[in-house]
């Protein structure tokens, strides 16, 4: 029986999401991506466990363990603000297929500059010539200043330079993902298989917070 996805190799694994069998290449390449896996699939889970030790192998061995200390830092202070900022990249890419890591890292790089500029007290949005670029460069900063303009330190409120910091985190590690994988959304299909379409009630996301 041939694979119901790519209708030309095997069909190896029963699928849960496609409630049929499919061939292993399109499990690993569409999973959590164009496939709305369960979370509780074997093959999701242990794709997961893989893919995640092996980027922390990589940066360990590029970094040292001092990225991990200083993104744990900042996430331990305010979980949902990563996990916001990673949905939001995981759904722009799923409304627009051929957004690029490259594209991704653009946008950041105009969230700092327009957060620099705002600590100096001028409020100026810097744009880009790409419509996709500004429009996840304006939800970043959405999501940012829902937790930069609360007027109570109790209910989340956090400071231009936290929020700042968490961005270059984010644009560290996209950064990485440029240098060490040539396929040019590597880093979104990651954060994505992290955040999965949710399926009713039975489906969630977690953080991409990472311990050595």
């Amino acid at each position: 029986m041939k694979c119901i996805i790519c209708e030309q190799r095997k069909a190896k694994r029963y699928c849960p999401a496609k409630r049929r069998s499919i061939c292993p290449v399109c499990c690993g390449e569409k999973r959590g991506v164009e496939i709305n896996c369960p979370l509780d699939c074997p093959y999701y889970v242990e794709g997961q466990k893989y893919q995640q030790e092996k980027i922390t192998r990589q940066r360990l061995k590029k970094e040292g363990v001092q990225p991990y200390i200083r993104r744990a830092e900042l996430y331990n202070k305010n979980p949902e603000i990563f996990a916001k900022i990673e949905l939001a990249l995981a759904t722009l890419f799923r409304m627009d297929g051929k957004l690029t890591n490259g594209e991704v890292a653009e946008a950041l790089e105009l969230v700092i500059k327009t957060l620099d500029t705002e600590k100096k007290g001028i409020l100026y949005e810097y744009r880009s010539e790409n419509r996709i670029v500004n429009e996840l460069s304006g939800r970043v900063l959405d999501i940012l200043r829902e937790y930069t303009d609360r007027t109570q330190v109790g209910q989340g409120r956090v400071s231009l330079d936290y929020a700042r910091d968490v961005v270059e985190e984010f644009l560290k590690e996209i950064r990485f993902y440029i240098e060490m994988d040539s396929n040019p959304q590597s880093y979104l299909i990651h954060v994505s298989r992290y955040h999965p379409e949710k399926s009713g009630a039975t489906q969630g996301g977690g953080s991409l917070i990472m311990s050595p």
